[in-house]
């Protein structure tokens, strides 16, 4: 950001030349441009006068002795008025040596103001002395108070004072009784003196950022330096409030001035935590590097011997990159060193987010959220404490439009913790080609059948790392990443990475049969893929079927044949009620057949030996290969219901709408080859907005039998109750945003003690508004979301078949023109008990600012208090903290 000068010159310099140039012109005008006559009453002052600049040279006799032009003179008249007079006291000139210069005095009386250029200087009384070249403003007395106080005005720059004094000579001046503005600031002065263009020092003077005449605060100090008109430095400091000395003294002080970025030490937080104890938090700087990059490192340390460690960093150039990385990592200790259970924990977060586009289209783009499982009993946000998994991705892309060609390079890695033991997968690198669809025997036309026939290509190529620690050990998933033998002792198994190729190969065409309104699509995909090892099933000595991974290289081929038909119908009903003036009903339905081979001909499906029972069980060397042949036929039903309404104006002219109020999918599968099971589950869902709701429905159906331990059984549940499907899953959310108030509303005008800026004001006067009999206060605009859920799953046996939740959400509320909320929660209908509350209080306190956290409930609840300087600058330094208490549920789970 450019620095500003300091506006102290410019005051004294306007000051300077409005007092100059009336002294030169007044031999020029009459003594007293207004007079006042007997009764005292001030007649109109003439129109202003703007005096041409002056060339330098000898002084022009007019007949009456003027004090010598300045030196160069001016770059533009002066304009000028005075309410009153001009006073003009010219000094002997017979007794004046030859350098020395007649101590002229030039006075200006009542609303004296004068203009130059964008600077406009006013004041009860201005007086220029030529002998001693300075300019002197000054209010004029009266019986009740000083009227006319010394004001300066230059674009957005302004100040008052008491009175200032400037030398021409020296360019340096004094203000005493100083208010002005520096940026969101005030600086109050008794006595301000300017040192150079842009340091500026006061003396008995207090800074503040409140614009009331009497501050509800204010740092005063003895003495003040701004440079630049962005910082003040200053000695010892003492803080007052409503005018009352707090027991608060620094040794010295520093107040940036301006908002932005400047390096620094942080605000220190305090307060006592479950795991920490008593604690210190966010102790720690921050840098300011560049206008592209900053950075920051920061403490949390507890007195029960629990710690955290951050850093993090962002940068951003614009239309070229952005990101930022943080991480964190602690010891979080639960309970004494002398309890069995006692381990303490390691917090680990890694999060990386980068996006940038390079020439010729390539693109590299980056989100990672690394975290070990005891990371969410140390999160500060809501929903990174109830965070059961995370994904991260850093991908690097390359495309060729002309030739339709695509390349992509990532890594992969997904954590889950909702098991006993964590699961981590990373998968790195994933390499994907993708050829687009090329047409072989297209010559220009494609009038042709076999000129509709087109061949794609696309590999994708992964390295993953899969592990998941067996619940008697504490190896960690970083451990077992760059340790084999830690994998192999956690995980049991030899093979820590595993590759994998897919390629593929789809045929495909499209004709369409306009008669009947048919689409069909024929296609024929080959994949290939090769892996590093494949699954053997066998059956060990205790008769039961154990799996195990034989690393080496296994190649397998896949070919699958499809076909599918898909058309649309539509029927509309003409029906009335109120504004609706139709129903259309959309109908596609579509059918595929797919055949693929039995891969037990091909070895690529096994059967395992009978075991002592009898058994036997059929399994794929590579995931992914269906255990069954394929010759299936898929249907599906997409409906869309659409509503159209009519609104008549004024005029009689009418307005038709439609919209589409209701959509319904239906999907199933039948396989000819299977001579088990050959239905497959029947899903269902529905999708509806209405006024202002949204609603989302799934279900799923299935075909078949269970028995009393929930286990699906081969019997048909036709067979079993006579009704064709069962009920197996259903779901379904209700959620609306609601947002009530907005503009338009009529401000609180009930009356209040004395308004801010009044005489009578007194800021420590607080008391409750008067109230207004039958007054409601609509001035309350209010934001939330609300949402309700249902899942069912009726299955014998199940822990939680039925959950029921309402969510109250990212709810703001203004209470009143100065108290507001947000927060969220909601309530479990089936356990009968609220599910994770936060709570947000504010209140506005003028010039600071008052705010109030509370969550009750959830994995985490705590309750804070802060009351802080709204100034953004000031915020974190002026800022009052009741210790935060904060309890957690420990211990904590196996993990990280």
């Amino acid at each position: 950001m450019p620095r500003r000068p300091a506006p102290p010159r410019s005051w004294f310099l306007a000051a300077a030349v409005v007092a100059l140039w009336a002294g030169r012109g007044a031999a020029a005008q009459e003594a007293d441009t207004v007079a006042v006559d007997t009764a005292g009453v001030v007649r109109p002052a003439p129109p202003a006068v703007a005096l041409p600049a002056v060339p330098a040279g000898p002084p022009v006799d007019v007949g009456l002795p003027v004090a010598g032009a300045a030196e160069g003179g001016l770059e533009a008249p002066v304009a000028y008025t005075a309410r009153d007079s001009v006073r003009i006291v010219l000094a002997r000139r017979d007794s004046l040596g030859p350098d020395e210069a007649p101590d002229d005095v030039v006075t200006l009386f009542g609303e004296a103001q004068a203009t130059y250029q964008e600077a406009t200087v006013g004041a009860g009384r201005l007086q220029y002395r030529a002998g001693a070249q300075t300019v002197r403003a000054d209010p004029l007395g009266s019986d009740s108070s000083a009227v006319g106080v010394p004001q300066f005005q230059s674009g957005s720059e302004s100040f008052q004072g008491d009175a200032f004094v400037y030398n021409l000579a020296s360019q340096r001046g004094r203000v005493t009784g100083a208010r002005t503005q520096i940026q969101d600031g005030y600086l109050l002065g008794g006595v301000i003196k300017q040192r150079t263009e842009d340091v500026v020092y006061a003396q008995d003077a207090a800074y503040t950022t409140c614009e009331l005449d009497h501050p509800h605060y204010a740092l005063e100090a003895g003495r003040l330096k701004v440079v630049g008109g962005e910082e003040v430095y200053s000695g010892p400091v003492r803080l007052k409030i409503l005018g009352i000395t707090m027991p608060v003294i620094l040794p010295f002080g520093y107040f940036p001035t301006a908002e932005g970025r400047r390096s620094g030490p942080l605000p220190v937080r305090y307060g006592q935590e479950s795991g920490f104890g008593l604690f210190l938090d966010n102790v720690g700087w921050y840098w300011a590097i560049s206008d592209y990059l900053d950075a920051q490192a920061t403490a949390k340390v507890g007195t029960e011997g629990s710690f955290l460690v951050r850093g993090a960093a962002r940068y951003n150039k614009l239309y070229a990159y952005n990101g930022d990385v943080s991480l964190q990592v602690g010891r979080l200790r639960s309970g004494e060193p002398t309890d069995p259970d006692f381990s303490p924990r390691i917090p680990f977060n890694l999060r990386v987010s980068h996006n940038q586009t390079l020439p010729a289209g390539q693109r590299l783009t980056a989100s990672v959220n690394l975290r070990s499982e005891s990371q969410r009993f140390v999160a500060q946000s809501v929903e990174d404490q109830v965070e059961t998994s995370t994904q991260s991705s850093v991908g690097y892309s390359q495309s060729w439009p002309s030739v339709g060609r695509a390349l992509n390079v990532s890594l992969q890695a997904y954590q889950d913790f909702t098991g006993a033991t964590p699961r981590t997968s990373v998968t790195f690198p994933t390499l994907s080609f993708t050829q687009q669809r090329r047409f072989p025997f297209r010559r220009g036309r494609d009038d042709r059948w076999y000129e509709k026939i087109s061949v794609a290509y696309s590999n994708q190529t992964t390295n993953s790392f899969n592990f998941q620690a067996t619940a008697d050990t504490s190896v960690s998933a970083l451990e077992g990443l760059f340790s084999p033998s830690a994998f192999a002792d956690a995980t049991g198994r030899d093979q820590r990475f595993v590759y994998q190729v897919t390629q593929n190969v789809p045929v495909q065409a499209a004709f369409q049969i306009p008669r009947f309104n048919l689409s069909l699509s024929p296609s024929l995909n080959y994949r290939e893929t090769w892996v590093g090892e494949r699954t053997e099933i066998v059956v060990d000595s205790a008769g039961a079927f154990d799996s195990r991974q034989v690393p080496g290289f296994t190649a397998v081929r896949q070919a699958a044949l499809s076909a599918s038909a898909s058309t649309e119908f539509y029927g509309t009903f003409p029906l009335r009620v109120g504004r609706i003036d139709g129903l259309r009903h959309t109908v596609r339905p579509n059918v595929s057949l797919q055949f693929e081979p039995d891969y037990e001909a091909f070895g690529f499906v096994r059967e395992t030996a009978p075991n002592p029972q009898g058994e036997t069980r059929r399994y794929a060397i590579v995931p992914g290969i269906p255990l069954n042949p394929q010759r299936a036929l898929s249907f599906g039903v997409s409906n869309a219901f659409l509503v159209r309404t009519a609104s008549t104006d004024s005029t009689g002219e009418t307005t038709r709408t439609a919209r589409q109020v209701l959509s319904l999918d239906v999907s199933g599968s039948y396989n000819f080859a299977a001579t088990e099971r050959p239905l497959s589950d029947v899903s269902a869902r529905a999708t509806s907005q209405f006024w202002g709701v949204s609603a989302n429905g799934n279900a799923t159906f299935s075909p078949y039998a269970i028995d009393s331990t929930g286990r699906s059984l081969t019997q048909t549940y036709l067979d079993q109750t006579g009704r064709p499907l069962r009920l197996s899953a259903v779901s379904l959310r209700l959620s609306r945003s609601f947002k009530l108030g907005g503009a338009g509303r009529e401000e609180d005008v009930r009356p209040v003690v004395a308004a801010p800026g009044t005489e009578a004001y007194d800021p420590g006067a607080f008391g409750p508004r008067p109230a207004v009999v039958g007054y409601i206060d609509y001035a309350a605009p209010l934001s939330f979301s609300l949402s309700a859920t249902i899942n069912h799953r009726p299955a014998p046996g199940a822990l939680r078949p039925t959950t029921a939740t309402i969510e109250l959400g990212q709810l703001n509320a203004r209470l009143t023109p100065k108290w507001s909320v947000s927060g969220r929660t909601g309530f479990d209908l089936v356990q009968m008990e609220p599910t994770a509350t936060s709570l947000q209080l504010r209140r506005d306190l003028h010039c600071w600012e008052m705010a109030i956290g509370w969550q009750p409930l959830g994995p985490v609840r705590g309750f804070s208090f802060s009351l802080y300087v709204k100034s953004g600058y000031l915020r974190d330094i002026l800022r009052i903290n009741v210790p935060q208490s904060t309890v957690r549920r420990l211990p904590f789970p196996t993990g990280f």
